[in-house]
């Protein structure tokens, strides 16, 4: 298979993982978003990457939202939320700043494979993205895909993200072509 069909192949087996989304765990994630003060994302290697892509599109649409561990990142305060994405919902550096979240008196959302991790225990809200892990046996709702590693969680959560901007826009009433007037200009 060529570069192009195993794209073709990888898209299909995103949107199938995306349909098998729980929409009441997505809306709930909705919610906290639209009610927060300020949005904080954090995760570990390339699902940290995926959230800081949606940390971007929030603030081009008018959010207050910052990556956890950037020079730049203010304290973290009750009324905030962190949004958490790792696949395992075990990674020990995400449950100990979850854990300072809730400390903070802010609310957790985690998006992972297995809801009931530890991680999935500290949240408020957790967004089961079903894709495939090998920490599982492979059967009909655990099926290996084409593309390598946790490549299907990581390009969910920036697929889910980015819908989660149409979402929240629309939802503002925010015109995302003029919205990206907040898009970095010193480039």
């Amino acid at each position: 298979m060529n570069s192009v069909e195993v794209s073709h192949k990888a898209a299909i087996e995103l949107a199938e993982t995306l349909k098998n989304m729980d929409v009441n765990q997505v809306n709930k994630l909705v919610s906290l978003i639209r009610n927060k003060q300020r949005i904080f994302v954090t995760g570990a290697g390339r699902s940290l990457l995926m959230l800081k892509g949606f940390a971007m599109r929030l603030m081009h649409i008018g959010f207050e939202a910052y990556i956890v561990g950037e020079v730049t990142t203010p304290a973290f305060l009750p009324n905030d939320l962190l949004l958490v994405a790792s696949a395992s919902g075990e990674t020990k550096s995400l449950v100990s700043i979850a854990d300072r979240a809730k400390e903070y008196g802010g609310a957790v959302v985690v998006l992972s494979i297995f809801e009931k991790s530890i991680l999935g225990k500290i949240a408020d809200e957790v967004v089961k993205i079903p894709a495939y892990t090998d920490k599982l046996p492979e059967n009909e709702l655990n099926k290996k895909g084409i593309l390598p590693g946790g490549s299907m969680f990581e390009e969910a959560v920036l697929l889910l993200g980015d819908s989660l901007i149409v979402e929240l826009a629309n939802a503002h009433k925010i015109d995302t072509s003029k919205a990206f007037e907040n898009h970095a200009n010193l480039e």
